[in-house]
């Protein structure tokens, strides 16, 4: 295994990490009132800015780079149809701006709100039209201008990678330790 292999799949095994950092904090926030809505937020953007980290790490963006997606993907045994490909919420919420720019100039607005936490049929006003984030804690979904993307699955499949780099560098066949204060995962 070359050094840049070696690194990458540290890389990677650092963003699954904080990926399940993120989701125990995101569950964390539905347990006690000392958090508020921006950090719900906070953790919600740092999961999707490590999970699209571990998508450009396994698949490059840049063409010269595609061997070393390709060498990981094959190491670690990701499949061309793993759920962490999938780089559309991260990057709606990287170019968030661009897209709420596009959403106003689609239609005259009456109103709006953003950044909600509950399931969609809790967000009375505005009309479904009107929303532009709403993460839904109960089934892991957050619909962001009317697309909705569930977590569940591309979060699995962190947690899938992080076993399998366990498997490859560390200690074959051990079970990885859930992190402290992990409930059931």
């Amino acid at each position: 295994m070359s050094l840049a292999t070696f690194y990458f799949i540290h890389e990677l095994a650092e963003q699954c990490m904080f990926v399940k950092m993120a989701k125990i904090d995101l569950k964390k926030c539905r347990t006690t009132d000392n958090y508020g809505l921006d950090r719900e937020y906070y953790y919600l953007q740092s999961l999707l800015i490590a999970l699209g980290n571990i998508s450009k790490i396994l698949w490059p963006i840049k063409k010269k780079n595609e061997n070393r997606g390709i060498e990981l993907r094959s190491a670690l045994n990701v499949k061309d149809d793993s759920p962490l490909k999938n780089r559309d919420l991260r990057n709606l919420f990287e170019h968030f701006d661009e897209k709420v720019d596009e959403w106003f100039g689609a239609a005259e607005r009456q109103g709006f709100s953003d950044r909600n936490v509950g399931s969609m049929e809790g967000v009375i006003i505005p009309s479904e039209k009107g929303r532009l984030r709403v993460f839904d804690p109960e089934t892991w979904t957050l619909t962001c201008l009317g697309e909705e993307y569930k977590l569940g699955p591309v979060i699995q499949a962190a947690y899938e990678l992080y076993e399998a780099i366990q498997n490859r560098v560390g200690q074959p066949g051990k079970k990885v330790q859930p992190l402290p204060g992990e409930l059931d995962d």
